[in-house]
């Protein structure tokens, strides 16, 4: 029995031995260095049991023993390490777990060294068979630690490699099938052992024997893991893509992070999933007989986002070329679709907008351009790109800011330099690179305008400065922007000291109305000819006139108003001086009407009376009196009605013209005339008893000087029954009054005006300067020029006509 076990050890110290050989050819793979300490280790624990068995003398079986158990603590330790290392577990869990368990190899090892220390307590003497199961032997307690310490390595090495089998059945079944040997190998032998097979010696050994057998023909002579496991799960696990591992059902068995990112929601799994559950389009995918196919791309939707994938599906076959699964690379290509997708938008706009436009790669290199830019610079398509931007530069104009165009003049192809406006901004080009895009904006047209305007504004800036009159601008608040020189001379404040400051020529008692001004020209309106006083630096205050106007802005809302202010002081003084003067001439024209009237009525009566009782002769010389006293009276009756009306009339209103001529006529001697209407104006504005004086004034000078030289007698004539013709009619923009008498020469029109000009010896000399009176009053222009009939024609211009429905318009020549 003893011969026959024996045997079997030799044998399994040989195996071991060429095992380890080959280990140690493969010791660079994960598990391979523990596999050649794992076959030494039982070929000399092996060896050392065979001579413990056949040993005669106890010394030698002892150290026999204690050899063997050095050997099986190692055994025990590098096959978990090879364990640990085939299923990839991480380095730093396998290094402190195999630190750890080598505690127990020292401890063995302090054993040879110290004689007191002793695995057994020792039989009297030597016997065959092994010195563990010879009567009489005990176990101290460092031998029940050591075989703990193997108990444990046993149990964790079989877990850790039952894990890779039930991990790697799938696709990897032949080396799962070793895995799994050598996994459960140790377990059903010392089993068998203790219940089947009555075996006087300790068989555990040939158990680590198949274990390791197993272990080494599964990585090495099948070669069935290509990658091993352990390199499959570092490379797999932490590779950058998806991926999963498919069986030949296409059910998924694995799933690294980076596919159950992509395709699992956050409370999912897709181990256990069939693969096109997970990726609806699977059915999309190109596969060949063989199982392979290349990079197709899809489009998936992941808790109800779209994402866009490119995908790779390669097989898994055995050692007779069987397939045996699959493998699905996965590789999220959503950004890059995305970046496509608005590439593609970019190019339809690039295609598409009127403007140039232009693309620059990171080293201001042209990638591309449209059509319209290639007109702009006058070069034939793609014969800019790979040049920089500077080929088709100019001379910069402004320089551009962040997030602002800047302005470049633009060089043609003939030399050209068109000024232009560039927007660029930051792009990802199809390349992944960063890049600008530009749109460049043709601005001659807005570069002369500007220049114009310039040109303009310095003008308007001369003028402000250069004008006699005072000029002030403000904001809305009432603060100063423009303060010209006239404006420091009229007040005494010079620019500097205004100008960001409130006005400060207001005076206190005038605040109020002026503000209310200011709001009314904020509100659009405009002022003309308002009389107020404002107030100087010394404090005195000055009489002007104020014409204002609001400043609008580009958006057509008033953001100011702008005033000019005329000094009316000496102005003022006249009018009070005119004032004074026409009140005198008031009191003068009082004392005539009173003074001179008075004698001139007893006269008249006293002759009257006189010429009752007188001879032809006496009453001729009355009569010629009489008459020299009617003069005289209508004399008193012209001067004072220029020296109390003046140019003073009547708030105007809408009256007849043809009526309020028929008014005059009858009131003149128009017995020696004819009356003639030709379409006047059917209303004018005027003040009625005025126009009723200016036409007498008229119709008496007409009749005065007709062409015949008749005398006119008092009231009106028939009409046509007259020596003269006197004709009403309408100019373009007021009206005319005209006869056919001989007419005034043109270089006596001015003179006729005058007062007391007169061709006529009975004449007075005021008739027609009180016409020119009462027209200067209604704001009118007369003008003498001849009539159609050769006579003198009277117009009137700058008339308010009143057409019918309308208010009273005023037109102007």
């Amino acid at each position: 029995m003893y011969g026959r076990f024996v045997t079997a050890l030799w044998v399994l110290t040989g195996l071991s031995a060429v095992f380890s050989l080959l280990a140690w050819r493969k010791r660079e793979d994960p598990g391979g260095t523990p596999m050649v300490v794992f076959h030494l280790a039982l070929s000399v624990g092996a060896a050392s049991y065979a001579v413990d068995i056949t040993a005669t003398t106890l010394s030698t079986q002892l150290l026999a023993r204690q050899v063997a158990t050095i050997a099986q603590g190692a055994v025990a330790i590098s096959w978990l390490h090879a364990a640990l290392q085939y299923a990839d577990f991480d380095r730093a869990v396998t290094r402190r777990a195999v630190g750890l368990l080598s505690l127990d190899l020292l401890m063995l090892m302090a054993v040879l060294v110290f004689p007191g220390v002793s695995l057994f307590d020792l039989p009297p003497s030597g016997s065959v068979g092994s010195l563990v199961v010879t009567p009489g032997t005990g176990l101290t307690a460092v031998f029940v630690a050591h075989m703990a310490t193997i108990l444990i390595a046993a149990l964790a090495g079989t877990v850790v490699l039952v894990q890779l089998f039930v991990r790697s059945r799938h696709l990897y079944r032949t080396q799962a099938a070793a895995v799994l040997v050598a996994a459960l190998a140790p377990w059903t032998i010392a089993l068998t052992q203790q219940y089947f097979l009555q075996i006087p010696e300790d068989a555990t050994i040939f158990a680590w024997g198949v274990s390791g057998i197993a272990m080494t023909t599964g990585l090495y002579t099948f070669k069935t893991l290509d990658p091993v496991p352990a390199a499959q799960e570092t490379i797999v696990e932490q590779m950058g893509d998806g991926t999963l591992v498919l069986d030949v059902d296409g059910c998924i068995s694995h799933a690294n992070p980076a596919a159950e990112t992509l395709l699992a929601g956050p409370e999912e799994t897709l181990v256990g999933q069939q693969v096109d559950a997970v990726i609806p389009t699977w059915d999309k995918v190109a596969v060949d007989d063989s199982g392979q196919s290349d990079w197709s791309e899809l489009a998936l939707s992941v808790d109800g986002q779209q994402r866009f994938v490119e995908l790779e599906v390669s097989p898994f076959t055995n050692r007779f070329d069987g397939l045996v699964g699959r493998l699905v690379v996965l590789r999220d290509v959503t950004e890059r679709k995305q970046r496509e997708q608005r590439l593609a938008q970019y190019k339809t706009i690039f295609e598409g907008v009127s403007e140039p436009v232009y693309v620059l790669d990171e080293h201001d290199r042209f990638v591309t351009y449209n059509d319209p830019f290639a007109e702009l610079v006058g070069t034939v398509e793609d014969s800019l790109v790979g040049e920089r931007f500077e080929t088709v530069l100019g001379q910069m104009e402004t320089e551009p800011m962040d997030d602002e165009p800047g302005e470049f003049l633009i060089r043609t192809a003939s030399g050209e330099q068109v000024p232009c406006e560039v927007d660029a901004a930051d792009i990802e080009l199809a390349s992944g690179e960063s890049g600008r895009v530009g749109i460049v904006r043709d601005i001659s047209q807005r570069k002369e305008i500007e220049s114009e305007l310039a040109v303009t504004t310095e003008r308007l800036e001369t003028l402000v400065e250069a004008a006699p009159l005072a000029i002030v601008a403000m904001d809305t608040d009432g603060v100063v922007e423009v303060w010209n020189p006239a404006a420091t001379e009229l007040f005494g404040w010079s620019a500097d000291e205004v100008l960001g400051e409130t006005v400060p020529v207001i005076p206190a008692e005038n605040r109020r109305q002026t503000i209310e001004l200011h709001a009314q020209v904020l509100e659009g309106e405009r002022l003309a000819g308002h009389e107020t006083e404002l107030q100087r630096k010394d404090g005195s205050h000055v009489d002007v006139s104020l014409a204002a106007a609001p400043i609008r802005g580009l958006s057509g809302s008033v953001v100011g108003s702008v005033s000019v202010i005329t000094d009316i002081t000496d102005q003022k003084r006249r009018e009070r001086q005119l004032q004074l003067q026409n009140e005198r001439l008031d009191e003068f024209a009082s004392l005539v009407s009173h003074d001179l009237r008075n004698p001139l009525q007893v006269a008249s009566g006293h002759l009257e009376l006189a010429s009752q009782d007188a001879s032809a002769d006496v009453r001729e010389s009355i009569t010629a009196a009489t008459d020299a006293l009617n003069r005289m009276e209508t004399l008193i009756d012209h001067t004072l009605t220029l020296a109390r009306e003046g140019r003073d009339i009547g708030d105007p209103e809408p009256v007849s013209l043809r009526d309020t001529f028929a008014r005059a006529w009858d009131a003149a001697p128009t017995s020696a005339a004819e009356r003639r209407i030709r379409d006047p104006p059917e209303r004018v504005l005027a003040d009625p008893d005025r126009l009723v004086e200016l036409f007498q004034n008229l119709v008496r000078n007409a009749v005065e000087h007709g062409r015949d030289g008749a005398t006119p007698e008092s009231g009106p004539a028939a009409d046509g029954a007259g020596a003269v013709t006197i004709t009403l009619g309408a100019t373009p923009d007021g009206f005319y009054v005209a006869d056919d008498g001989p007419g005034i020469p043109p270089d006596q029109r001015d003179a006729v005006l005058e007062s007391g000009y007169s061709t006529n010896d009975d004449g007075t000399g005021f008739g027609l300067s009180i016409v020119e009176t009462i027209a200067e009053a209604h704001g009118w222009e007369l003008k003498i020029t001849d009539s159609e009939d050769g006579g003198a024609q009277f117009e009137f211009s700058g008339v308010e006509i009143e057409t019918q429905g309308e208010e009273p318009t005023a037109e102007s020549s």
